[in-house]
């Protein structure tokens, strides 16, 4: 299981992260949030929700809940292939999660390359792939792909 950081610890693992990642370490960031700019409500079972995202992530993984149900995690030595099968092994985990509630989350993953160097355009190209995330099947959408 994963530690929960502050945002500000993530941002600063992230910038340290994307140092190792430009000499070749690869690094893949997942936002996961529901449709929009909407957040979970209270009670709405939003510490079942943060449980689950934390049970799937690996110890060397760090998370964030930015706001209320919009989680970002960090996937350090990970390749697209394995934020992929991060990304399904969250689906699958939030599968009763949204069916008990009627809620939507979408998963958008963003990997380290030359045109996403920064946490900036990593987090934006994450975010991105989650707005598409909710017009495919698995609600998961990698950036580019």
């Amino acid at each position: 299981m994963s530690h929960l950081s502050t945002p500000e610890e993530f941002r600063l693992i992230l910038d340290f992260a994307i140092g190792i990642a430009d000499r070749g370490l690869p690094l893949a960031v997942v936002r996961i949030a529901p449709p929009g700019d909407e957040s979970v409500p209270e009670g709405a079972g939003i510490e079942e929700l943060r449980a689950t995202v934390e049970q799937i992530c690996r110890k060397t993984d760090r998370v964030t809940e930015a706001e209320p149900g919009r989680f970002d995690v960090l996937l350090i030595d990970c390749n697209r292939s394995g934020a992929l099968i991060f990304g399904d092994r969250l689906q699958k985990g939030l599968a009763s999660w949204r069916k008990e509630r009627g809620m939507p989350i979408g998963c958008g993953i963003a990997c380290f390359a030359p045109s996403l160097s920064t946490p900036e355009a990593l987090l934006a190209a994450a975010d991105e792939a989650r707005h598409q995330s909710f017009g495919s099947p698995e609600n998961i959408e990698i950036y580019g792909g």
